[in-house]
């Protein structure tokens, strides 16, 4: 199954601009949301905004997973910046994660209101379930999770 490309939302690259996400020393997060969700709604701003998450159960915990690896750095040319981390997964386990069809990367914060939404992927056109014993894995393209070019 191949991922949709990242979308930003409109309001996460007004912060991008505007120093209100700072990808050099930010903590970002990515969480998984159902077929049911808003995340592909791009005038969305926060995490909070977001409905509904994937169940907290058999290996899924809600807010996601921390993102690691996290890099800031030239991209192809001198004239690229490119943002990018490692993949990540989750293993089903004790049963399924069912509903699955986005993955949403957002900062880090103390509450639903400072967690600012940065970009979305749609997984599949149709929602999908991990089963238990397998697991899902997100792996950022080789250009990253997006470039920003001169």
């Amino acid at each position: 199954m191949a991922a949709g490309a990242w979308i930003f939302y409109n309001k996460g690259r007004k912060n991008l601009c505007n120093g209100g996400i700072n990808l050099g020393t930010g903590t970002f997060r990515m969480a998984l949301f159902t077929s049911a969700s808003n995340a592909g709604t791009v005038t969305l701003s926060t995490y909070g905004s977001l409905t509904p998450e994937v169940t907290n159960a058999n290996g899924y915990t809600t807010l996601g997973v921390t993102l690691t690896g996290v890099t800031w750095t030239a991209g192809a040319s001198a004239k690229q910046m490119r943002f990018n981390c490692s993949a990540k997964f989750w293993s089903a386990n004790a049963g399924s994660i069912a509903s699955i069809k986005f993955a949403v990367i957002y900062t880090s914060g103390a509450s639903a209101g400072a967690k600012k939404l940065v970009c979305a992927s749609q997984l599949s056109t149709a929602q999908f379930t991990i089963t238990s014993g397998n697991r899902l894995t997100i792996t950022p393209a080789a250009t990253g999770i997006f470039n920003l070019a001169g």
